[in-house]
């Protein structure tokens, strides 16, 4: 095969977007090749192709596994932004999947090479996901440590997995998504300005772990014109950059005349009162007739959604697009939008589109806008909004005049009693010093001109700075399950000393919030809408609107009593081994998923609204399709109003006949079921009753129904990877009857192979595949071994040999003591006859990876009094090992915390999470492999 080369860069380019790189794109690739490492900070304008940094990340990739991360990690702090740049990361991995040319089949075998010619089939050579929400789950990420992925994330997602408390992910996971996170990573920050306490984090974890043997392979790389720090390492623009390109040129010197508009009146006006009909005063009398598409900037979601509501009551095409909406609601609104605001369109557009927007658009969104109008905002805010604005800088020769913008100033925010509690007092700064400038005459906002240079500092955005990452946070953070009662908390690491900033939790609508319900069709990330979690306190308690914004903001203050009152309507969602809780709004933790009964409102036109009380479309079903794993349908009326109900006694049709009949001539009752019933007749299904286990269903009377779940020819215990969360019930109970010996051999090979692919030592491998060979040992407990053929004695006592996996069809039972973990009778047999850590190079890591392989025992595992305890035996190459199940006069798990920090010292935070996650992951592939 012919190697890659920097030459092949701009072919490749061109074969994935159908148009050459710009000649800085160029230049990069062949410095990142040359130098086998990346600048520190790419200093490139708005609206010149700055997302080409995942193209060339990948390449280098292709060229050299070795030398650059296989993870790329585009962390951008706009939730927008995040779904774009994730569109076009699919772009780049579709195209090298379908390589219709010879670059791009040259980029698929060599990908094809990074995960060994017979895996490659099984799964994309290159994922793509997302880590806010959306298609896919952000699960998917974790499939493999050796498969190269893009991923694009906010700055919590991310941050928050980096330091080991992942919003979201549940504590026996976290050490997997650290460990690949701070391992083999490039992390691009863009708009770095927008998240400088979060670069300094980065900065901060990327000096870790230097002095280990582990090939980290560890990078971050700022985007902005205003780092972090200060380097001599930033790659710019240079003279030949307009000289090499015409397109370059006309983008960075088209003119863009804006203006300054005093709005409100005399009277004591909010935004929200006075901008709505400001702006349909300038759209009707200001903007010119030849502009296509008009983009409304504000600073606030209530802002946005009474503009919206203003503009389409008057009789415009006006859309509302923020980032406090469900991915599935955003992908709808984005689609209806796309054509009309392509900065690459072609033709004009057919009357006038308007889009209302928060800040969510105002950092590398790719729409462009004929005219802007943006509510008045600290500066470095309103020049990444004229971004938005003509982005291809062509609507002057097209049209024969240039894109115009207007600034808006609502009279009492400019002169404020208070600070504005989104920007402070940086807008009226900015206000002011726009208004001495240029008062009432015009001036250019364009990239070529200099008249928003210069301001000074009061006009910008305050700038926090991270806390001073010391020994005593990471080791607090490295320690998941179980974690220590004092620990620090990660906001400010993440967004800055100086405020209590709000953080997001998710929030899922559904009518049936029962435990059993939510194993068969779980929440997924594409049906999350996220708000501040003041904002969902308030809401849930009946409060005052908290202002919400699509930038960190300082958190909102309520005094309202009924913090403490018991959840009514809504429950937390902990994941499929624990379900779901009732708890007190004043329980709610950062990064919550709270389920929320869709009769209590909360969303209108598709975006965040307390307001509202509309009843909530429950997208749960909908969003199993965009993941794109299996189909499933709710047979409830709430949802399917026209679905039959399950047999009578007296009904000679059987069920399955009844919904076969359904399925046959339902997709004209139900247009928005379609793609999803078009599936189960396609795949086939299985039939699950809806057991409520004790849910309350307090918004309508509840009618029994059915759950159909796609089968895709395989058994309906399936392993579903988008629901691992490290439990033996997402691990053992699989229906694949796999024996215990296969398994942990299975599981061995397979955790050496991604070892030696990711370039660990020989010695390491080995280490790693004795561990997966001895991981479940503790399995050959009998009572273990009952609950695997469904609590049947007799079949247990049928069986030829120890099983790792439950037999199919059987179910799930109880025998082994509850809180007992198999992981800790594995060392325990491990330590009785340790002859069989003679070939190990590290026997610590061996016994340490044993008993991690489910998340516990960083650093102490959980061991409980054994009501009947008895002596277990099992052999294994020869070496016989026997020991009591009751573990709790021994020294088990003092000897387990102890070997955890010297593991600590000698590969580090990251890198020895890193070697428990080729482990776990290679467990549970090989879960998912052996159910075909």
């Amino acid at each position: 095969m012919r190697g890659l080369a920097a030459s092949d860069f701009r072919p490749y380019f061109r074969d994935v977007h159908g148009y050459d790189p710009f000649p800085w794109q160029d230049r990069l690739a062949s410095q990142v090749l040359d130098q086998g490492r990346w600048p520190e900070v790419i200093d490139i304008p708005t609206g010149c192709g700055k997302t080409a940094v995942l193209d060339i990340a990948v390449f280098a990739l292709a060229v050299d596994h070795q030398r650059f991360p296989r993870r790329v990690v585009f962390v951008v702090d706009r939730r927008i932004i995040v779904d774009q740049v994730y569109e076009r990361a699919k772009t780049i991995s579709n195209a090298i999947l379908d390589a219709k040319t010879e670059t791009l089949s040259l980029l698929r075998e060599r990908f094809a090479e990074i995960l060994g010619e017979e895996d490659w089939k099984k799964v994309d050579p290159l994922g793509v996901t997302t880590l806010r929400g959306g298609i896919p789950i952000d699960l998917e990420w974790i499939r493999r440590p050796d498969q190269p992925w893009m991923v694009v994330s906010t700055v919590d997602q991310y941050g928050s997995r980096l330091l080991y408390r992942g919003y979201g992910v549940t504590p026996k996971m976290r050490p997997i998504h650290a460990g690949l996170a701070g391992n083999d990573c490039l992390t691009i920050l863009d708009e770095v300005h927008l998240s400088v306490p979060f670069a300094q984090t980065l900065e901060a974890v990327r000096r870790l772990d230097t002095d280990t043997e582990l090939p980290r392979r560890f990078q971050v790389v700022e985007m902005s014109a205003t780092p972090s720090k200060a380097t001599a390492d930033r790659f710019k623009l240079d003279e030949k950059d307009q000289t090499l390109s015409s397109t370059l040129r006309q983008r960075l010197t088209a003119r863009k005349p804006t203006t300054l508009k005093f709005i409100g009146g005399t009277k004591q006006k909010t935004a929200e009162e006075a901008i709505p009909p400001a702006v349909t005063k300038l759209i009707k009398s200001e903007v010119p007739n030849g502009a296509n598409s008009v983009g409304v900037i504000v600073n606030r979601v209530r802002t946005a959604q009474e503009t919206h509501r203003v503009l389409t009551e008057a009789g415009f095409n006006s859309h509302l697009i923020t980032g406090r909406m469900r991915p599935l609601d955003r992908q709808l609104a984005l689609e209806q939008i796309a054509s009309l605001v392509d900065p690459d369109r072609k033709t004009a557009v057919d009357g006038l589109t308007i889009v209302v927007a928060t800040q969510a658009i105002e950092v590398g969104a790719d729409f462009s806008f004929d005219a802007l109008i943006t509510e008045c905002a600290p500066i470095d805010s309103l020049k990444q909004r004229f971004g938005r604005l003509d982005r291809r800088g062509t609507l002057e020769e097209r049209s024969g005049s240039p894109a115009q913008a207007w600034i808006l100033g609502v009279r009492p925010e400019m002169r404020p009693k208070k600070p504005d509690p989104i920007y402070g007092t940086t807008a009226k700064a900015t206000w002011k010093e726009l208004n001495d400038r240029f008062g009432k005459d015009s001036f250019d906002v364009g990239l070529g001109t200099n008249d928003l240079q210069s301001f000074p500092d009061e006009t910008r955005a305050p700038r926090r700075d991270a806390p001073l990452l010391l020994d005593t946070h990471i080791e607090a953070w490295t320690q998941t399950n179980p974690e220590p009662i004092i620990q620090p908390p990660i906001n400010s690491f993440l967004h800055g000393l100086d405020t209590s900033n709000d953080t997001d939790v998710s929030m899922v609508w559904r009518w049936d919030r029962s435990p059993s319900i939510l194993r068969l069709v779980p929440p997924r990330p594409a049906e999350y809408l996220q708000v501040p979690i003041s904002a969902a306190k308030s809401w849930l308690t009946g409060g005052e609107e908290v202002p919400v914004a699509d930038i960190t903001t300082p958190r909102y203050i309520t005094e309202d009593t009924e913090l403490h009152a018991p959840a009514a309507d809504w429950v937390r969602w902990n994941g499929i081994e624990e379900g779901n809780e009732k708890i007190a709004v004043s329980d709610i933790r950062p990064g919550d998923v709270l389920l929320i009964d869709p009769a209590r409102g909360g969303i209108s036109a598709g975006n965040w609204d307390p307001k509202s009380s509309d009843v909530v479309r429950d997208l749960g079903d909908h969003a199993q399709m965009a993941y794109r794993k299996r189909a499933t349908l709710r047979l409830d009326r709430r949802i399917t109003a026209d679905a039959p109900p399950p047999a009578t006694e007296d009904d000679s049709t059987s069920s399955r006949q009844r919904i076969a009949d359904w399925l046959t001539n339902a997709s004209a009752k139900s247009p928005t079921l379609t793609e999803i019933i078009e599936r189960l007749r396609e795949t086939g299904y299985t039939i699950e009753p809806a057991i409520h286990e004790g849910e309350e269903q307090s918004s309508a009377v509840h009618n029994d129904y059915l759950v159909l779940v796609e089968t895709k020819g395989k058994r309906a215990t399936a392993v579903d990877t988008s629901t691992m969360d490290g439990s033996d019930h997402s691990t053992a109970f699989t229906g694949a009857g796999v024996s215990l010996r296969n398994h942990m051999d299975g599981v061995g090979d397979r955790a050496a192979k991604y070892a030696s692919a990711l370039g660990l030592s020989e010695s390491l491998q080995k280490d790693v595949r004795l561990a997966g060979q001895l991981h479940d040992l503790g399995k050959i407990d009998p009572r273990f071994q009952l609950q695997l053929v469904g609590g049947d004695p007799v079949k247990e006592a049928m069986l030829d040999e120890p099983l790792a996996k439950s037999l199919p069809g059987g179910r799930t039972v109880w025998r082994y003591p509850r809180g007992m973990r198999h992981e800790v009778a594995s060392v325990a047999l491990i330590e009785s006859n340790r002859m069989i850590l003679d070939s190990a190079n590290d026997p610590d890591l061996v016994l340490h990876l044993v008993i991690t392989h489910h998340g516990w025992a960083r650093p102490l595992p959980p061991i409980i009094e054994d009501p009947e305890p008895r002596m277990v035996t099992i052999s294994h190459d020869g070496h016989a090992m026997e020991a009591w199940t009751d573990l709790v006069d021994t020294s088990l798990a003092i000897d387990s915390a102890e070997r955890f920090w010297r593991l600590i010292e000698r590969y580090g935070h990251y890198g020895l999470a890193w070697l428990e996650t080729i482990l776990r992951l290679a467990d549970f592939r090989q879960s998912e492999e052996e159910v075909g």
